[in-house]
Parts: C-alpha cells; structure tokens; sequence
C-alpha cells in the first residue's frame, strides 16, 4: 500500500485529507516498468491513471516522418488522464527512459471513486484539469508563435 505521506506530495492529492489519503492508498496499485520499456502504445486500450513515483517516461505520437516527442515526464508527474476520464483509447505512446515505478488507478476504481465518494473523485478530476488546461494554453501558445512565423 502506498503511504499517504508520499500520496500527498502529488499535485492531485495535494488537498486531500487524511481520511481521502487513506482511501486513495488502498485503491492504487504500483507498477515497474525497466528502462526501454513501451508502458503503452497509440491507440491501445485505457490502462489507468499513471503518476510517477520515481524514473522519466517520453510520451510519443506518431507522425509521418516517425515518432514526435510530446513530453518528458518525472517523478509526481502523471500520464493517462485522458482515458482515465473518457474511458477511450490512449492518444500517445509511454516508454520509461528510466528504470520507473509508478502508482496506477484505473478508470474502473476512479468510477468507484465518484460513486462513493463524489467529492474526493472531484478533487483528483479537477486537479487534472488544472493540469489539461495548463497544456492547452502551452500548445495554444506554441500554435500562435508557429502562425505568426508562417505570416511574417
């Protein structure tokens, strides 16, 4: 089980209380994945909310001239959280750069989560969201400079 002080030090729990903690520390699950491990494939089936305890994943998609390197992601960062919300596919490739352990909760334990508990459910998808909407506004930022290059 993992310890609620650790579960604390990740941005999606961070106003969690100990009660939460403890109901978030039965229900996640740990993974190892050695270094040049594929975690997942584009396009295959969701697989759960995936934070990291320790290590670097590349988050990859797949363009004509080969593989396009989303993000770097370390320890307390987290991939997954699309599927986790919509229950679809994976939209990028994982591969651990580095030997990683990570904490998983799938998306059958976040529906439990919202069922029971409705409000610690909320806490975790709005800090996602934060964190979406945080990527969005980098991209749309990106997207801009890229236009305002082609127009000059």
């Amino acid at each position: 089980m993992i310890s609620t002080r650790r579960l604390k030090e990740i941005i999606l729990f961070k106003d969690f209380t100990q009660e939460e903690l403890e109901k978030i520390s039965t229900i996640m699950k740990e993974a190892f994945y050695p270094k040049g491990t594929v975690v997942w494939e584009e396009d295959s089936a969701e697989q759960g909310l995936q934070i990291i305890d320790y290590g670097k994943v590349r988050v990859t998609r797949r363009t004509k001239e080969g593989k396009q390197i989303l993000a770097v992601l370390k320890p307390n960062n987290f991939f997954g959280e699309l599927s986790i919300l919509d229950g679809r596919s994976h939209s990028a490739s994982v591969e651990a750069l580095e030997d990683t352990k990570v904490f998983i909760m799938t998306k059958a334990d976040m529906d439990k989560l919202l069922a029971e508990t409705p409000q610690t459910a909320y806490k975790i998808v709005r800090e996602m969201t934060i964190a979406i909407c945080e990527i969005l506004r980098e991209m749309n930022d990106k997207f801009m400079k890229l236009v305002d290059y082609v127009w000059e």
